[in-house]
């Protein structure tokens, strides 16, 4: 029964993704943490010792350490929410290393289904909306190809030859260098696989076409492209070095890499690192990316079948872009990267010492993160419309109304900084910011006693400060901030 809990969102979320709001996206997290919950209360003692295996280990172990990289992450009022989409592609994994043959073959026609509503949202875009450039699914051109690097393998081992060609066909509509070089690679590794074989004479050719192409797609490399990219992953990796072991949390780039960025770079900010092993890195640090990157290699050797250059595809493409980084893309890949389970007759086995007693520490550390999280989602969607309460005041031309609304997240908190900040915001060019600024600049300063990271609160200062008059509290922020960003 729970298989179709974890198929559905492999079949929707790549579709919804462009409109992945808040309450949808805590929806799905919500969906996959509680099926495998009650998956793994019923499922046989075998899975329950299963999913604790020495296979998982690293899972799990990359697992706790990015938890805590959030815990104790400067931004983890912005990001926490973020953490939940991780957390459910790792289930994913884990659930999908014990399908069945039959259950496997369900979940893989679920994929198919999800990538054919993909192309047909692409087709309606294109021919009826024409918006495909500005809302594409998946959030962006390179996402979307990447997911169609993704899922070709899979119509090919599945003889879907028509859905092979429709996920090949997002390669020249978004004509992503980074995909198609993911896409050369990957192919190389497959005919590189089959060198040793009676086949391998002709791979030759197949290597010389495989070049050609590789060579054709560097060629179109654009100068402002890779020097965007540079500029990223320096960020990325000053990020790593302010904090190399906890990182900053779990998508924090989004917020950090503004005050990274190093002065007259090549485009100012970047939602994404445009790597995701630089972006992991800067943002869970050495110990959970070391645990991690170790396991998701491990995975990829150990897969079979025209499905292992899915994972493989979506690895290289991982060295030069983000696509990972987008929650349906994160979770299919999961999917796939994880190894069917082996069929095999059933063995009888003297439980473990010990063996009840780890199930139920297990299921009971799982329930309260699980009640922690529901707790924090709660108090997360009450927060956006205590924001949108306080927008609407503060554009009604009451401050004091605004800050009425936030008054409960000013105290010490989860809220505390976005909330701050919020009010800066609202106080900085808003109708209230009769007093020139000193509200703003006020709000601004206890932002950053609660987060010395915060780039938006050190370029509102910097911007309240460089006026006549103040040269004084210029000064002062400038040395300050360089202590902070050493």
């Amino acid at each position: 029964m729970f298989i179709y809990v974890f198929a559905c969102l492999l079949l929707l979320a790549p579709a919804l993704q462009a409109v992945f709001d808040l309450p949808l996206q805590l929806a799905c997290q919500q969906a996959v943490l509680l099926a495998f919950l009650a998956w793994y209360w019923l499922a046989p003692d075998e899975k329950r010792r299963g999913v604790l295996a020495k296979k998982f280990r690293g899972l799990w172990a990359a697992a706790a350490l990015s938890l805590l990289a959030l815990v104790v992450s400067p931004f983890k009022g912005y990001i926490f929410n973020e953490w939940g989409n991780y957390a459910a592609g790792l289930l994913i994994f884990v659930f999908s290393s014990f399908l069945s043959g039959q259950e496997r073959a369900k979940t893989d026609r679920a994929v198919e289904a999800g990538a054919w509503l993909v192309f047909a949202l692409v087709l309606v875009q294109i021919f009826f909306l024409k918006d495909l450039a500005e809302r594409p699914p998946l959030t962006n051109l390179n996402a979307l190809a990447l997911y169609g690097v993704m899922v070709a393998p899979l119509a090919l081992a599945r003889r879907s030859w028509l859905l092979a060609a429709a996920m090949a066909s997002f390669l020249i509509l978004s004509q992503s260098l980074g995909a198609a070089l993911a896409a050369f690679g990957a192919a190389a590794v497959y005919a590189a696989a089959r060198f040793s074989s009676r086949e391998g004479s002709g791979n030759k050719w197949l290597f010389a076409a495989l070049l050609a192409g590789a060579v054709t797609v560097i060629y179109f490399l654009q100068a402002d492209s890779l020097a965007g990219r540079l500029a990223w992953w320096r960020s990325a990796w000053d990020m790593f070095l302010a904090r190399p072991l906890t990182g900053f949390g779990h998508a924090a780039f989004t917020w950090a890499q503004a005050g990274f960025q190093q002065p007259g770079a090549f485009r100012e900010h970047a939602v994404y690192a445009h790597n995701y092993y630089l972006e992991f890195l800067a943002e869970n640090g050495l110990p959970a990316a070391a645990v991690w990157f170790c396991f998701l290699f491990g995975a990829a050797r150990s897969r079979a079948g025209l499905i292992k250059y899915s994972v493989i595809g979506a690895l290289l493409h991982s060295f030069v872009d983000f696509g990972l980084s987008v929650p349906a893309n994160f979770w299919l890949f999961c999917y796939l990267a994880a190894e069917p389970a082996q069929e095999a007759a059933p063995v009888k086995e003297r439980p473990a010492p010990g063996g009840l007693f780890t199930f139920k520490a297990a299921f009971g550390l799982a329930l309260l993160l699980e009640a922690a999280l529901l707790t924090l989602n709660f108090k997360s969607l009450a927060f956006e419309r205590a924001r949108g309460r306080a927008l609407a005041a503060a554009l009604g031309g009451s401050r004091a109304a605004a800050e009425a609304q936030l008054g409960p997240y000013l105290v010490r908190g989860l809220f505390r900084a976005p909330a701050l900040e919020f009010l800066g915001r609202l106080t900085f060019s808003g109708p209230a910011a009769g007093d020139k600024g000193f509200s703003s600049a006020v709000y601004y300063e206890m932002a950053l006693l609660e987060n010395p990271y915060s780039s938006q609160a050190w370029r509102s200062l910097e911007r309240l400060y460089g006026v006549a008059g103040r040269e004084r509290e210029a000064a002062g922020l400038a040395a300050r901030k360089a202590e902070v960003y050493k």
